[in-house]
């Protein structure tokens, strides 16, 4: 067997990853962990709650849900108050 040669590196500058393209301050819109700390709820209850709904402002992506920011007060009130946190089931 001859020597292999150390694999290099790819030259292509990395891709931002789509939490820094998220990130950008200009943007109109936010994520679901976003709004869910905008409107008192956990992250993942809210992404169960949009779930299957068809609420103004709120449209499914490929990374996830993007929200209007100006829809937010509307969101809240179709949602209605965020769900009691559960405890964990305690197995004996």
């Amino acid at each position: 067997m001859g020597d292999v040669p150390p694999q290099k590196a790819s030259k292509s500058a990395p891709k931002a990853d789509a939490s820094e393209k998220a990130k950008s301050a200009d943007r109109d819109w936010m994520t679901t962990a976003e709004l869910a700390t905008k409107i008192g709820w956990r992250e993942h209850a809210l992404r169960d709650a949009l779930r299957g709904k068809d609420l103004a402002g709120v449209r499914r992506t490929s990374f996830g849900y993007h929200i209007d920011s100006s829809e937010v007060d509307q969101i809240k009130g179709s949602l209605g108050p965020p769900p009691p946190k559960g405890n964990a089931s305690k197995r004996v």
